[in-house]
């Protein structure tokens, strides 16, 4: 790609004049991981320059966010750089791609940045797939996954649940025991493999219980239907021209009973 070819040697820039990339696929910055590397700064100095793009009097962090925070919490006030010619999306894309090839990005944050770039920047997942070196079902699992509400995906952040654990829940179509399981999994420690067994029992007792409701319903509509034609059997003893009918509809059974009139009048006597 164009846009991702050096262009000249790294150069020193003023960390003051360096604003935050709005498409930093990264939020969140354990920082134990922010000491270790300035800890590492300190000794060997910024050995991977920071990749920025100039705009107006200053520039756009690109990708280097990490590294810039540990600078400025040094008191460094410069840092070496690479400075690109980018659209927002080759941007957003370089961000994704450095964070991705590092494996900086948690399977959420990589998930919402595969989002942004199809929904605000008009990428398909195969154009992602290629451009990050993944394959398009990796890119439709992790997408997948941002069907599961906001609550949940804080809660499984929070706690470091991993990527197998959220596409287990994905078997879960109610929010609520979504929410329930993940409650259990944290309380307990469970690894993928009892995650997943716990859900496979909890959707088997469900599947068994929604049978049971349906053969209730079964016994209950059979029920209706006899206690129907012993009536009209009573009503036979007395009316031998009666009729009855009954005609299954699919989701319902219609039953109808013909009563003849005889008293000579037309009407029915009371």
């Amino acid at each position: 790609m164009k846009w991702m070819t050096k262009k000249g040697e790294p150069v020193e820039i003023p960390t003051e004049s360096i604003r935050p990339n709005p498409d930093q696929p990264r939020k969140q910055f354990e920082q134990d991981e922010l000491d270790e590397l300035r800890e590492s700064i300190r000794e060997f100095g910024i050995i991977q320059p920071l990749i920025v793009k100039k705009e107006g009097d200053g520039y756009i962090l690109i990708a280097g966010e990490r590294r810039l925070r540990a600078a400025v919490s040094l008191g460094m006030e410069k840092v070496p750089v690479l400075i690109r010619e980018a659209t927002v999306k080759e941007s957003a894309l370089i961000a994704l791609i450095e964070n991705v090839q590092r494996e900086n990005l948690s399977y959420i944050e990589e998930a919402q940045a595969y989002r942004r770039l199809i929904s605000e920047h008009g990428l398909t997942q195969t154009e992602i797939a290629k451009k990050v070196g993944k394959r398009q079902s990796t890119i439709s699992n992790k997408l997948r996954i941002l069907s599961l509400p906001e609550d949940i995906q804080q809660m499984l952040a929070e706690n470091r649940l991993s990527e197998r654990h959220a596409r287990a829940l994905l078997r879960i179509e109610d929010d609520e025991l979504r929410r329930q399981v993940v409650e259990k999994i944290v309380k307990y420690n469970l690894n993928v493999t009892q995650s997943e067994k716990l859900i496979s029992d909890l959707l088997e007792k469900e599947e068994k219980q929604q049978m049971t409701g349906e053969r209730i319903r079964f016994i209950n509509y059979k029920l209706y239907v006899n206690t129907i034609k012993k009536a009209f059997m009573t009503i036979q003893e007395a009316e031998k021209d009666a009729q009855y009918f009954m005609e299954d509809m699919g989701d319902s059974v219609e039953v109808k009973i013909i009563i003849p009139k005889k008293n000579g009048k037309g009407e029915v006597p009371a």
